[in-house]
């Protein structure tokens, strides 16, 4: 038979685990994102495609390089005293590295998993983004319409960091049900 103070002790030791085991699932819950981002997110996407058809309507495709891509470069700026990640992406030496950079800050945030950028023979990149959690359920909804990947755009913008003197040109996006596949060219 085990002594009471023995049995008290394992059984106080037991449920001190137990609530450091659930105050622990509970931190890390609370450092996980809410489900409803994905959501909140897609709803963004509309935004954005719905805002990319006025834009080429009212101004057509230049509207890109003249506002668009501008704008986000300039948001890069003003985030690059907050993440050692961005700031590193404006010390980038070629186009292809500062994609490279980018890709790897969506995998870190993980928002994309496996992306890559290839650099092509034609002087052109193709942005793959094989599984983004952005994706879901958008792909769906906007069916046959044209549209660029938010996450590619920002690529783009990205890309011309490292040579401002060198325009993105976006294709419109493939779109797939986990990701996109976008082609740029920087002339």
């Amino acid at each position: 038979m085990v002594s009471n103070a023995a049995f008290y002790g394992v059984l106080g030791g037991l449920i001190l685990v137990t609530l450091l085991l659930i105050a622990f699932f509970f931190y890390v819950k609370s450092k996980m994102p809410s489900p409803l981002l994905g959501n909140i997110m897609s709803t963004l996407h509309s935004a954005l495609f719905g805002y990319e058809s006025a834009l080429i309507e009212l101004i057509g495709p230049r509207g890109y390089r003249t506002h668009v891509f501008p704008q986000i470069v300039g948001t890069m700026r003003d985030m690059q005293q907050h993440s050692p990640l961005i700031s590193d992406l404006f010390e980038s030496e070629s186009i292809k590295e500062a994609l490279d950079k980018w890709m790897n800050i969506l995998e870190v945030g993980k928002i994309v998993t496996n992306g890559s950028v290839k650099e092509n023979t034609d002087g052109t990149f193709t942005i793959d983004i094989p599984h983004c959690m952005l994706c879901d359920p958008i792909h769906e909804m906007i069916g046959d319409q044209k549209g660029i990947c938010p996450m590619a755009l920002i690529l783009s913008a990205a890309g011309s960091i490292a040579d401002n003197t060198k325009e993105p040109e976006i294709e419109y996006s493939e779109f797939h049900p986990t990701g996109t596949i976008t082609k740029v060219k920087f002339d």
